[in-house]
């Protein structure tokens, strides 16, 4: 009679080449290929367990074809709620139900439940803001180019068609004053700049926007075209530049606040009274900024009466307003209440002061204002489903900011076409238009070619990414330092958790992951695969290889161990995340841990047609890297009767309180040894001896217990295998 010890070996010597095997045995091999062509198109609980074929293979990958019989309580099984700690599957004992409920997607109701869609993952989100910030860095700078550029050449122009020859220049000025030179004709903008502002007639003046007005204002010609004097004095041409920053948001920039404190320097020495300085609306910015008044909300009765104020009269307006804001105002300036200057408008010390004050806070308010819109947009993207509902937010706006589209040019059906197209779809319409802005809009948002929001491509489902992190926690994450205390190696072991749990969900394919080496780092020690020597591009073949396909890299025997890490993760062939589907029975992960599933329970089952014993230890040997506490030993019978075997427990301890069994347990077996593949495999053997003494004649198990004669010895009826001591009886 072969002893279980050497059958279990048979099977456990190498257990990959053993598995591909019985893997590719036809019924096997023909029972997964019809699971895997068919559990996809189940659309609910009622059809999986009424497909027997399915069902059937379901139950024995989980160790439970004893209930393919007990369908309403497979049922209520899988359609419970698994969030909910009172749920019928939570309130289950043998932790198998509760395995198998998690291996499929059912909803309370018994349909495929609805993953959740998402039109842009954290990652994504944060390209956009960052780029709506960039975008409003980037127009400052390209404004402050034109500003320069302008200042530098408006001095040349003798005529207005000088100036008309001249894009940038020309751009610059109607820009300045309202208009979009995009879209008003070259014969409109030339006569306007010879129109006689004094001639009601003229087409300055008959025009129906008063920026016309204000544009040909700017500049001197005559209406033949000729200048008269300079095209433009220098006052006006500041005027015109300072209007640009405004016309172009960009008022708020650094470029913009350098050229505003540079002109107030020069310009406040000039100011001879309160109505100068009030006439000047770009000193009148920057002294209000510099204070946080908004420009735009004063009154200039109001402002003058504060200029013009007898600070030492408590009775002053300046010292009667609710706001401080407005006595330091007065405070900065030197006029008297006439509004003369008392000595100069302001010393040097406080137009220092002043323009300091500005420097500090200029983009005070819009920074408050890219916040609000930020936060805006973020509160739209995450309450919209659609590209049409997405378009009639305020995300509108921000979106054609942050990509540097004007909404003047870009059509909403245009937007809408972008954000339809698969960019890693050379025949889509981003790539064909070969415009890197469009690619990059279509990248960073997540519809589909019907305009739908799409589930999000993730690096790891919310099942695996969990599962990672309690392994990791299990095993400490392998972090423990030199006089680490255990609490500190468990609080180190959290901090790591938390880092892995956020930070994935910022991975978008595998070569970001594999840049993480602290990612990377952790994983490996989830998977028990620290010592594995694994080189970057190891782990990219292990990681991108398809665990569906029997040819590939990882479902080779003899790359078994990396298995596990490669299931875990959702990366395609192309080192891309793969999309995970809004309704599915089971992910890829799932599909694959129920196929290997009944490939182990046959292999088990082909062993206990041979010996029960040697089934027994094969499912131990699955199961011990798993258990950490002996509650869960006690809640799964083959588990049970393996342990009360191999420790010398009486099955008649089920009688006892549950908390009694659990130790009885731990006073013979140190839970944490489970975790050692050299203690499991002495358990094992340990196990396979005692179990061939209680089913076999003492002279038929005698060489069977040779095998353990080298690491063990006996005495007095005891026998020792370290490090676990267990009474025999002969």
């Amino acid at each position: 009679m072969t002893s279980t010890y050497l059958l279990y070996q048979s099977y456990a010597a190498n257990l990959p080449k053993t598995l591909a095997r019985i893997g590719a045995q036809s019924d096997v091999s023909n029972a997964a290929k019809y699971y895997q062509d068919n559990i996809g198109k189940v659309s609910s609980v009622d059809d999986f367990l009424n497909n027997p074929r399915l069902f059937s293979y379901a139950m024995t990958a989980y160790g439970l074809s004893d209930f393919n019989y007990a369908k309403a309580f497979m049922k209520k099984v899988l359609t419970s709620d698994l969030s909910d700690s009172s749920s019928f599957v939570n309130h289950l004992t043998d932790p198998r139900f509760l395995t198998f409920a998690k291996a499929y997607q059912f909803s309370t109701e018994g349909t495929i439940a609805t993953q959740p869609v998402v039109v842009q993952n954290s990652s994504d989100e944060d390209d956009t803001v960052d780029a709506y910030t960039q975008t409003q860095v980037n127009k400052g700078t390209a404004a402050s180019t034109e500003a320069t550029y302008y200042q530098a050449n408006i001095g040349n122009i003798t005529s207005v068609d000088q100036l008309m020859s001249n894009p940038r220049l020309l751009n610059f000025a109607v820009s300045a004053y309202g208009l979009n030179p995009d879209l008003v004709s070259k014969t409109t903008i030339r006569a306007v700049l010879t129109s006689d502002l004094s001639d009601p007639n003229s087409t300055a003046n008959t025009l129906n926007n008063s920026n016309y007005k204000l544009l040909a204002g700017a500049f001197n010609f005559n209406t033949d075209g000729s200048v008269n004097g300079t095209a433009q004095s220098a006052a006006k041409t500041t005027t015109t530049v300072y209007q640009y920053y405004n016309a172009t948001g960009t008022s708020a920039t650094p470029a913009a606040a350098a050229y505003k404190t540079q002109y107030y320097k020069a310009g406040i020495a000039g100011i001879t009274s309160v109505d100068d300085l009030l006439a000047n609306s770009t000193l009148m910015d920057v002294a209000l900024n510099a204070f946080d008044l908004n420009p735009n909300l004063q009154s200039q009765t109001l402002l003058r009466q504060v200029l013009t104020s007898d600070l030492s009269d408590p009775n002053s307006v300046a010292n009667q307003q609710s706001n401080a804001a407005f006595k330091k105002l007065a405070a900065a300036f030197n006029f008297n209440s006439d509004g003369s200057v008392n000595g100069s408008a302001q010393t040097t010390d406080q137009t220092n002061s002043v323009v300091n004050l500005y420097s500090t806070g200029y983009d005070d308010a819009q920074q408050t204002a890219n916040d609000t819109a930020t936060t805006a947009y973020k509160n739209a993207v995450g309450s919209v489903s659609t590209i049409n509902d997405l378009l009639n937010t305020t995300a509108y706006n921000y979106i054609l900011s942050a990509y540097g589209f004007d909404s003047s040019t870009m059509s909403k059906y245009t937007l809408t076409k972008i954000l339809e197209s698969d960019p890693d779809d050379q025949k889509s319409f981003v790539n064909q238009s070969h415009n890197a802005a469009y690619i990059k809009l279509a990248s960073d948002f997540n519809f589909d070619s019907k305009g739908n929001a799409k589930t999000a491509s993730v690096a790891q489902t919310n099942t695996n990414l969990s599962a990672t992190v309690t392994q990791y926690l299990l095993n400490n994450g392998g972090v423990a330092a030199s006089g680490a205390t255990e609490t500190q190696q468990q609080t180190m072991a959290q901090t790591e958790g938390t880092y892995y749990a956020t930070t994935m969900g910022t991975i978008t394919n595998v070569d970001d992951f594999l840049k993480n080496s602290r990612l990377v780092k952790f994983a490996l020690d989830a998977y028990d695969l620290k010592s594995a020597n694994l080189s970057t591009d190891d782990l990219r073949q292990i990681l991108t290889s398809d665990p569906t396909d029997p040819k590939s890299y990882i479902n080779k025997p003899e790359n078994s161990k990396y298995r596990a890490l490669d299931v875990a993760f959702n990366f395609g062939t192309d080192g891309k995340t793969l999309d995970v589907p809004a309704t599915i029975v089971q992910d890829r992960s799932q599909l694959i841990t129920t196929t290997d599933g009944y490939v182990e329970q046959t292999m088990e089952t082909q062993a206990g047609n041979q010996s029960d014993g040697a089934r027994l230890a094969l499912y131990f040997l699955k199961k011990a890297s798993s258990i950490t506490s002996p509650y869960q030993i006690l809640g799964d019978k083959a588990l049970l009767q393996f342990t009360q075997t191999a420790l010398g427990l009486s099955s008649y301890m089920s009688a006892a309180d549950i908390d009694v069994q659990a130790t009885m347990i731990t006073k013979k077996l140190n839970i944490s040894d489970l975790q050692d593949p050299t203690k499991v495999n002495k358990l094992i053997a340990q196990f396979s001896a005692l179990y061939d003494v209680n089913n076999s004649d003492v002279a038929s198990t005698s060489a069977v217990l040779q095998i353990l004669q080298g690491n063990s010895s006996s005495s007095n009826g005891i026998i020792t295998i370290d490090p676990i001591t267990v009474p025999v009886s002969f």
